[in-house]
């Protein structure tokens, strides 16, 4: 699926109301895509619904096509019953936040998968945020 420029998306200039402020949709996709982390948002149904669009290199590539698929089916098979129990938990309460510490071309990856709740506490989906900690590991080394 290619990818579209905002503009050319119905209601692109319309202004989002939310609770805390308001937004255009190209305002809050600009946003987005500035977060220095990648980020994917999977809804109740366990079906991806979002990524960002950084200008960042990406660690994990993250294909359009994938939109709209259950999340299952974009893991390696030996995985996939890890992310299916990270989010039975997140979906039952048992858990509302994971981190995963690697590594990833020799630096250290924080990826960070977090329920996601409505006010009332309701589920209503998993965030992932993958954020690449090298930047941290420089600053600190500079202090020795």
């Amino acid at each position: 699926t290619p990818k579209r420029r905002i503009a050319e998306m119905p209601g692109f200039d319309e202004i989002l109301n939310l609770p805390t402020g308001s937004l255009t949709l190209e305002q809050l996709d600009a946003m987005l895509n500035t977060i220095p982390m990648e980020l994917t948002f999977v809804d109740t149904d366990d079906i991806n619904r979002y990524v960002n669009d950084g200008s960042d290199m990406k660690l994990f590539k993250r294909p359009l096509m994938a939109l709209g698929r259950e999340v299952y089916s974009c893991h390696p098979p030996k995985i996939e019953p890890m992310v299916r129990s990270v989010i039975e938990q997140f979906r039952t309460g048992t858990r509302d936040a994971i981190d995963i510490w690697s590594t990833r071309d020799n630096q250290p990856v924080l990826v960070k998968y977090m329920a996601v709740r409505d006010k009332d506490g309701r589920y209503i989906g998993t965030l992932e945020c993958v954020q690449p900690m090298g930047f941290a590991e420089k600053h600190f080394s500079k202090d020795k």
